[in-house]
């Protein structure tokens, strides 16, 4: 038997981890470590999911004072441009144009990428399990 009632949603609140009913609330915020997997138009935005106002307020405010680091979002425009390539190969300037980055940007998100892949090194050792390369 149909309901009129729209389904809840069928997800957990992003801030507390409940079960969403009707009152959930979606936001776009900005995130540099967000890159969505085929649309450039919506990199560098999280789509967050909340159970009250009360929590779209503090998830806000907590991604508000995150910084927002352009070479990490670059970065990740690099690997969706990478996915699928024979080997990851790709030149200088069809990368830039799969981008959207100049080659100045897409050098600072390699000299960015590979810095953290270093300090992890560091931090965990050559022998370590785990990802060189986290998110």
């Amino acid at each position: 038997m149909a309901s009129d009632e729209p389904a809840p949603f069928p997800d957990i609140c992003d801030f507390c981890g409940q079960r969403i009913g009707a009152q959930g609330r979606l936001d776009l915020v900005p995130d540099s470590s967000a890159v969505h997997a085929r649309d450039p138009g919506k990199d560098g935005k999280r789509l967050i999911v909340v159970c009250s106002p009360e929590h779209l307020v503090a998830l806000r405010d907590e991604y508000r004072r995150r910084p927002f680091v352009p070479e990490e979002l670059w970065a990740g425009k690099i690997s969706r441009a990478l996915q699928g390539r024979p080997e990851n190969l790709i030149g200088p300037d069809t990368l830039s144009a799969a981008t959207g980055l100049s080659v100045e940007e897409i050098d600072r998100a390699v000299i960015w990428k590979m810095e953290r892949i270093r300090r992890w090194y560091e931090q965990h050792g050559d022998g370590a399990e785990g990802d060189p390369e986290p998110g």
